[in-house]
Formats: C-alpha cells, sequence, structure tokens
C-alpha cells in the first residue's frame, strides 16, 4: 500500500504537470499563430463557402498580423478537403470550412471515408446558416412549386435537380419534397461548387437547383430562371414575391445549408477557443454582416465549440432517421 508521504509526492507530481501543460497550452494560444494559417475550402471558388471563407481569412489577417488564405479543394461531398484537413498538423494553422456534409451526412452515406467525420475534426464554431431558392427553367412551362412538383411526378425519373453535393442540404430538400407529393422521382446530379450548377441550367443541361440568393437574384431579375419556394420561415426581403416552403406546407424540407469552421482532432483546446473568439468577435459584427453575410442570404450563428458538438449530436441522430425513410444510396 503507498504511504501517505509517496501519495502527496504523486498526487504534487500530477498537479504540477497538469499546470505546465495548462501554461504550455496557454503560451501556444498567446503566440497564436505562429505563421501562415490556411483554410480549406471543399468548393470551387465563388460559392457562399469561397466568398464567406475570403471575407473572414481578410479580417483574420488584420486581427492575427499573420497571412490567412484560402484553399479550395473540392470533390467528393466535401471529402477532399476534410480528408486534407483531417491528416493536417494539429497546430491551428489549417482550417476547415464545411456543411452538414462533411460532419454529418457523409458518415451516414459513405463506406469508404478517408476521414472520420466523429474523431478526425475538433468543432470550432458554426459561422451562419441561410435560405435558398428553388429555381427552374423557364421552358419547363410551370410557373409554382405546386405545378413544378406536379410534373415531376408525372415524368417520374425524368426531371432533374443539380446540388453542390451528394447528400447537401439540397438534395435532402428534394427528398423530402419528393416523398411528400408523391414519391421522390428526379435525377440527382451533383456538383462541386454552385456557379457549374447555375451555368448548366442558363444552359438547359439541367432542370433545377437550391441556389444561393446572391447567384439567384440576377437571373430572376433578368427573367431568364423562375423562383418557386424559398427555404425560409418568412418571405425575405430579396424574393417578397416567392413563398416559402412553409407557406406551400412543406415544412419538413426546410433543411438550411450551414457553414462550420474546425481544425484537425488534437489542436490544443487553447487555440481552439482562441480560434473561436477571434473568428466569432467578426461574424458578430454589424458592419461585417452588412458586407460579406447579408448579402449572401445567410443569417450568423457564430456558436462556441461546445454548441457546435451539441449541435453535430442532434443532427446525425435527426438525419439519420431522414436518410432511412428518403431512401438514400449509400455508397
Amino acid at each position: 500500500m503507498m504511504s501517505i508521504r509517496k501519495w502527496k509526492l504523486a498526487l504534487a507530481c500530477l498537479l504540477t504537470s497538469t499546470s505546465l501543460i495548462a501554461q504550455a497550452q496557454g503560451n501556444e494560444a498567446a503566440t497564436y499563430p505562429s505563421g501562415t494559417v490556411k483554410i480549406v475550402v471543399p468548393y470551387t471558388p465563388g460559392g457562399l463557402t469561397d466568398i464567406l471563407g475570403r471575407a473572414l481569412a481578410s479580417q483574420l489577417e488584420k486581427k492575427w498580423g499573420k497571412s490567412v488564405i484560402v484553399e479550395n479543394k473540392p470533390g467528393a461531398s466535401e471529402a477532399v478537403g476534410a480528408s486534407t484537413v483531417a491528416r493536417s498538423k494539429p497546430d491551428g494553422l489549417t482550417l476547415f470550412i464545411g456543411s452538414d456534409a462533411a460532419y454529418v451526412v457523409n458518415g451516414l452515406l459513405k463506406k469508404n471515408l478517408t476521414y472520420n467525420p466523429d474523431k478526425d475534426l475538433e468543432p470550432i464554431t458554426r459561422l451562419s446558416e441561410g435560405f435558398a431558392v428553388l429555381l427552374i427553367r423557364p421552358d419547363l412551362g410551370v410557373k409554382t412549386l405546386k405545378e413544378f412538383l406536379t410534373l415531376v411526378q408525372k415524368n417520374p425519373g425524368k426531371l432533374t435537380f443539380g446540388s453542390e453535393a451528394v447528400g447537401s442540404a439540397s438534395e435532402f430538400r428534394m427528398r423530402i419534397l419528393g416523398d411528400e407529393s408523391g414519391g421522390y422521382k428526379m435525377n440527382h446530379i451533383p456538383y462541386n461548387g454552385m456557379s457549374a450548377i447555375m451555368s448548366d441550367l442558363l444552359g438547359g443541361r439541367v432542370d433545377s437547383s437550391w441556389m444561393p440568393s446572391h447567384l439567384a437574384k440576377p437571373q430572376v431579375e433578368a427573367g431568364k430562371l423562375i423562383p418557386v419556394a424559398v427555404n425560409i420561415p418568412e418571405r425575405t426581403w430579396m424574393f417578397p414575391d416567392v413563398p416559402t416552403l412553409n407557406e406551400s406546407g412543406y415544412v419538413n424540407a426546410n433543411v438550411t445549408f450551414k457553414m462550420m469552421m474546425s481544425a484537425p482532432a488534437g489542436t490544443p483546446k487553447a487555440i481552439i477557443d482562441k480560434i473561436a473568439t477571434d473568428v466569432r468577435s467578426i461574424m458578430k459584427d454589424p458592419a461585417f454582416y452588412e458586407k460579406s453575410v447579408k448579402p449572401l442570404g445567410q443569417i450568423v450563428i457564430a456558436d462556441t465549440p461546445e454548441q457546435f458538438k451539441q449541435y453535430i449530436q442532434k443532427t446525425k441522430a435527426t438525419l439519420s432517421k431522414v436518410v432511412k425513410e428518403a431512401n438514400f444510396n449509400i455508397e
């Protein structure tokens, strides 16, 4: 049996060790960042995540006094970008901005992922979430959501929709809409970015898509595409004449696109907390919101790492049920 003297000595060593670790992490946070910070975006340039990522990088450069760059790593429903970050050194110099696809959905739909969504990424903060507009081509001959869904039912397997990724918020919306209007009967075409989808919409190579407001508005105003729904509780000032999914009776399809930041697992907590604090302060700045968030049709979340973790757990449970009921394909 350990003597009282030895027990006290062991306890003192443990407390000293814990204190030294905490001090070391505190010093790391105080000197962070030690070099150039890279924000990995899992889409091509010009989309929501890329635009917000670059705006955020510019502000972080001013705050940190170090270079902050954006690197586009599109592909595999955000898995290419997520894997890149997951394999990076956990020093806070490589960050990731992804959506539910990277943090939750890939783990539900893909058998051979090159990263583990539950273990390889350390949550920092959910940046924002926003609405999208369901756009259809004018030559389809319909002008409302009800007419469009009826057309889909009458032409099973013939109409297409483009989305930013397999398992994206857009795909969830379309599958739920299908299930609630007679059965899912569309063909899904996944892309690596929204700009490519818009090009194909305008070129007649895809029939419909949920698009972010900054890309949708110019084409709607020009009469080149028809908006039939927005996934937001109340009508938006950007599209005041377009009905919401709630109005149309499809409350369950109100799945939003969220942009969320993380770092490689193992990044010291003190660094995670510093990044979270600095990023949240930028996101909550009124001037930054008016210039860089509002035009994208986004609203600020800017929550804590712990709140982000709780969101992932809750969302995984919810989407697991949707994946099963909506007959998603498991790759």
